[in-house]
């Protein structure tokens, strides 16, 4: 509770007019709601989606969406950020199998600080606690989102969730499960047992099976190996070198969405072709090799293929 209590103050308890709520059947964490003058300008329309996001990764997926939603408003409206909780001992999140095992206390401090700060000061709820139990179900009604969108979450989505949104439920998963490669918790561990010079995301439908569900896309390749053509011994290395591509793969997803819904057209994606709508300059800058930088705030939006509305 001591490592929830620093997250708590310095999310909620430090900014005047948010709100927490410890729901009674979740072991941990809880909802964090905005103060109402937090960007007083976010309407309601538009497509609604909710994101189950946490780390790095997750932060670039909130990150392009805010700015998709700040470019065309009333095409999106982000209405609930889901959140792991790699602070609490009672978390069921896989703490030891992912990528938090990576991460000492202060980072996971700042890595949660981060996304949830970033939902909040964009007038976005955050809820960081159980989702399989009645008070999350409720929360998510009132959110009643279009799509719901996945990348590092640690909890296994049940059957309630995976059946709510019309337009499906989408995970960003950093290997190429087309081919079975990478599934679960250890993607690095894949590309090293294979002696892989690159790697792709995977785009796919989520069902009740781990990273099962069809495969609606990839990313191009990009490299992982360093300026000696080898793998980096530390994972992160290689995680932040594929960061590089997620925000134009989420923005091109966002715009065939956000399209299907203008028209009304019902039904889940079933497939993109990225690999064709990333601008080559893109797809040179994640063939160049990986660097030791463990951190860059990646946001590769392609302007020059913004989607107009209508």
């Amino acid at each position: 509770m001591e490592n929830e209590g620093i997250i708590n103050y310095l999310v909620v308890f430090n900014k005047p007019g948010r709100k927490y709520t410890k729901e009674i059947d979740t072991r941990w964490g809880g909802l964090i709601e905005p103060a109402k003058s937090e960007d007083p300008v976010k309407t309601d329309a538009g497509l609604r989606v909710v994101l189950f996001a946490s780390w790095d990764f997750g932060y670039i997926v909130l990150k392009t969406l805010k700015e998709f939603e700040n470019k065309y408003p009333g095409q999106l409206n982000i209405v609930g950020l889901v959140t792991d909780d790699p602070l609490s001992p009672n978390a069921k999140i896989s703490l030891k199998k992912r990528v938090w095992s990576l991460l000492d206390m202060p980072y996971r401090v700042i890595d949660e600080t981060f996304i949830i700060e970033s939902g909040l000061s964009h007038g976005i709820p955050v809820y960081t606690g159980e989702v399989k139990v009645n008070s999350f179900h409720d929360i998510l009604k009132k959110w009643n989102p279009d799509v719901i969108l996945v990348c590092v979450f640690g909890q296994i989505i049940d059957s309630f969730t995976l059946k709510f949104p019309g337009y499906g439920i989408y995970n960003f998963h950093p290997s190429d499960l087309s081919l079975h490669q990478g599934i679960g918790p250890a993607p690095y561990e894949d590309l090293a047992i294979r002696k892989a010079k690159t790697a792709v995301w995977s785009v796919h439908q989520v069902i009740e099976e781990v990273d099962g569900g069809l495969v609606i896309g990839k990313s191009p390749p990009v490299c992982v190996l360093d300026l000696k053509g080898e793998l980096p011994h530390d994972p992160l290395i290689v995680y932040h070198k594929l960061a590089e591509v997620l925000s134009p793969m989420v923005f091109f997803m966002m715009t065939e969405l956000s399209g299907k819904f203008e028209l009304k057209i019902p039904g889940k994606l079933e497939y993109i072709n990225f690999e064709n709508l990333i601008p080559d300059k893109i797809k040179t800058k994640i063939m160049l090799p990986a660097t030791h930088d463990l951190w860059s705030d990646v946001l590769n939006i392609p302007v020059d293929f913004l989607y107009k509305p209508g």
